[in-house]
């Protein structure tokens, strides 16, 4: 059967986040200008897997900074879910990326002395909504990531590796469309490392989230369906 906009075959997916020749200018002392992204074009779908790699000073966190929302490009365009991210206002932007973007990092950001299914809930507790269902879907999540028995532990008696799943399930307890991830494991030993980006990427794809992740590891980057280099501002398929 044919779908409006597909043709044939399988049906497109919608657009999550989509650059459109985004050059990112940042003006530095005595007036100098330094191009951090220049001309970049990338659109990522529903439950898709994109991979940036690059040198320090590449663009990578720009790239996630603009993403998200956090920062506006000098020219260009940055849509999300559809939305042209310059043209909302900060609150705007600000209850965008609440309510649909995820973060993960490399340094976890969770609240040591928080119990684990409280560091999870954080977003619920900021941002509103049922917290009885925000509660049971964090359990679920964390049993998930094998941290079903560990709900009442203080986050700061984990391991590192375990820390990062606890920060995988807080990402995605609102059901985020977009999950961003900056360097996911690189605070963590080659093992966790590997376990952790299976859980990132199997969750991501089972929740029918677009993630993008930078990654110094070309072995990870292969993981996921496509990768991306930032070289000098530039965007190239690697």
């Amino acid at each position: 059967m044919r779908r409006e906009g597909t043709g044939y075959g399988t049906p497109v997916k919608p657009e999550v986040l989509a650059f459109r020749d985004v050059t990112k200018r940042y003006l530095l002392a005595a007036g100098a200008e330094v191009e951090a992204l220049r001309g970049v074009s990338l659109a990522v779908t529903a439950g898709r897997a994109v991979a940036l790699i690059g040198r320090s000073g590449s663009g990578k966190s720009t790239f996630l900074h603009l993403a998200a929302g956090i920062d506006a490009p000098t020219t260009g365009a940055v849509r999300l879910l559809g939305q042209d991210l310059a043209a909302l206002s900060d609150r705007e932007r600000t209850l965008a990326r609440r309510d649909g973007v995820g973060f993960v990092f490399q340094f976890f950001h969770l609240l040591p002395h928080l119990s684990v299914l409280d560091n999870v809930l954080i977003p619920a507790l900021i941002g509103g909504g049922d917290l009885a269902a925000q509660g049971a879907r964090a359990g679920a999540l964390l049993t998930r990531v094998g941290l079903g028995d560990r709900l009442a532990q203080p986050a700061q008696r984990l391991s590192g590796g375990e820390m990062q799943r606890v920060a995988l399930c807080r990402a995605l307890l609102r059901r985020p469309r977009l999950l961003l991830a900056d360097e996911p494991t690189g605070n963590l030993d080659e093992a966790n490392g590997q376990l952790v980006m299976d859980l990132l990427l199997g969750l991501a794809r089972e929740e029918g989230s677009a993630l993008v992740y930078v990654t110094h590891s070309r072995d990870l980057a292969a993981l996921a369906d496509e990768t991306w280099r930032l070289h000098s501002g530039l965007l190239e398929p690697a």
